[in-house]
């Protein structure tokens, strides 16, 4: 008797399946991918890609409170930071019974004896805040987020605003709008460009009664120093307001103001140390990193559209992507498999 290796047949017809599945699944990934080689170039289209991912159906909706809050807005559950509780205890930055003068304490406290060095700084809440208020740098995303922390560890409810240049790319700004429970409205402050807008009277304004005075121009708002002994971000008034007005076709909200939760992510601690992109993918991926709502109109519309087709060629990337590996692992089980042949009897 002489034994003998006698190919599986049935193992090998599936494993000619599993390797066409992944040859199709391959081809349609580098199509895809080869479609967003143009938001590979530079930082601005990867932040373009990164809003699309985090891009929600729904438009921006500003008419609510705290109360009202909409359940998917994402807010904080749990405890603040220990340094930025103990940054509002130590420099007294919570100003009971008012949560305006509370905000601009807060912004001022940002604004460290007027220095400005500028740079973007990417990093963890806690060294965003060191290098903000002890080497005076940081971009407009870093005050942003460093002031909704401080704001949330004194009690206070914000929710980030910002508008981009260039289709919602990484051209553009943001900003906070402030809670104030005492006159039951919200208030806009830019802390980054040091300064608040007022109507004539010197009533602060909300996001939108600042957005709707500038469409409108019949009056142009006033804007006051958050800090007067800090830099603005402007020397002059009029190009702030020029600088405001360009970006009124593209505001879009936040959707969350989860800081903490977000800064404090398995993923987002993991590739804190990597790259920037690669960060913010963590927080994707880990579901903490807040969407954003476009606030519609006419003027967007293009704008929107070619977002929702973009969002649409990084899923297909990436589900190609994930099949193709899944048909890979499975062509070579089924290929390794089928080389196992049964021993057969044969008479000599």
């Amino acid at each position: 008797m002489k034994s003998s290796m006698v190919p599986d047949k049935a193992g090998m017809s599936a494993a000619k399946v599993w390797l066409r599945l992944f040859l199709v699944s391959t081809v349609l990934t580098l199509i895809a991918a080869g479609s967003l080689a143009p938001h590979l170039r530079n930082s601005a289209e990867l932040v373009r890609m990164r809003n699309a991912l985090l891009l929600q159906s729904e438009p921006a909706a500003y008419d609510w409170t705290p109360a009202t809050m909409p359940g998917s807005f994402a807010v904080d559950s749990g405890e603040p930071l220990p340094l930025y509780a103990d940054i509002v205890a130590r420099n007294a930055l919570r100003v009971e019974g008012d949560d305006w003068a509370t905000a601009v304490k807060i912004g001022r406290h940002l604004l460290v004896d007027g220095m400005r060095t500028g740079g973007a700084i990417q990093s963890d809440l806690t060294q965003t805040y060191r290098r903000i208020t002890e080497l005076g740098e940081g971009y407009c995303g870093d005050f942003a987020d460093t002031f909704t922390g401080l704001a949330s560890a004194a009690g206070i409810f914000t929710r980030p605003w910002a508008f981009s240049f260039d289709g919602f790319g990484g051209h553009g700004h943001i900003f906070n709008e402030v809670w104030d429970a005492q006159q039951a409205r919200w208030i806009m402050i830019d802390v980054f460009n040091n300064f608040y807008p007022v109507d004539a009277a010197g009533r602060p304004l909300s996001a939108m009664a600042f957005r709707n005075a500038l469409l409108t121009g019949e009056t142009v708002p006033q804007l006051v120093p958050v800090d007067a002994l800090a830099k603005p971000g402007f020397k002059y008034v009029e190009k702030a307001i020029a600088y405001y007005r360009s970006g009124l076709p593209e505001w879009y909200m936040w959707w969350g103001s989860n800081v903490f939760e977000n800064d404090q992510a398995f993923l987002v601690r993991m590739l804190g140390g990597t790259h920037r992109a690669l960060e913010q993918l963590g927080g994707i991926a880990a579901g903490t990193y807040p969407g954003i709502r476009i606030l519609e109109t006419s003027q967007n519309q293009p704008q929107r559209e070619s977002m929702h087709w973009l969002r649409l060629r990084l899923i297909v990337a990436t589900a190609a992507g994930v099949f193709s590996l899944i048909f890979f692992v499975a062509w070579l089980a089924t290929r390794r498999g089928s080389k196992e042949a049964a021993p057969q009897g044969r008479p000599i």
